[in-house]
């Protein structure tokens, strides 16, 4: 990977003032200012730190290769989040046949109306994780629920359960995680 890397690196261009150097400089230091937003950015997404660790090692190297595309003064978190995204589909369409994989046009809308990285996505990740360690029933009740948007009244047909037992459940699952996400915030601050 090393190889890759260096010579991903020795092929940017020298820019117009005939300077390489400093324009590899900036971009490195444009590409290491944005890890955390591109890597909360897959996790919020991927919902699994490790793959989104993997996705983002390969955003990187596209990265690097592409960057004399990069222009100097442009908004670098855009550009590189864009093309984090066609490596999260690349990531998925390879994993197709997972069924834990969410739905491309899900993600799509989803990345859409995340805002950018900060405290509230440190939680997102958290409850990611969280969810990920609910059996799959109950996450699939809090999928339908808070993520389809199915309301209490079809969440009950569809599970042939009562209306109070539905309602139970989604509290106690919904208290779960937050103990869960609780922990894990306390446990990195």
């Amino acid at each position: 990977m090393a190889h890759m890397v260096n010579k991903a690196v020795a092929s940017i261009p020298i820019d117009q003032t005939g300077n390489s150097d400093d324009r590899k400089e900036r971009f490195i230091r444009e590409l290491t200012d944005h890890q955390n937003g591109l890597f909360v950015y897959l996790v919020s997404l991927l919902g699994d730190v490790h793959e989104a660790r993997n996705v983002l090692q390969e955003t990187n190297l596209v990265l690097w290769r592409r960057s004399s595309e990069f222009l100097d003064g442009t908004d670098f978190a855009a550009w590189s989040r864009a093309i984090a995204h066609y490596q999260l589909l690349a990531h998925l369409r390879d994993k197709k046949r997972d069924r834990h994989v969410f739905d491309v046009e899900l993600l799509g809308r989803i990345a859409e109306r995340m805002p950018p990285a900060g405290d509230a996505e440190v939680r997102r990740i958290a409850l990611r994780t969280c969810l990920a360690e609910l059996p799959d029933q109950l996450r699939s009740m809090i999928g339908q629920r808070y993520g389809a948007g199915v309301s209490i009244k079809e969440l009950t047909r569809r599970l042939g359960k009562s209306e109070s037992a539905v309602k139970m459940t989604l509290a106690r699952v919904r208290q779960r995680l937050m103990g869960c996400i609780e922990k894990r915030l306390a446990a990195e601050g």
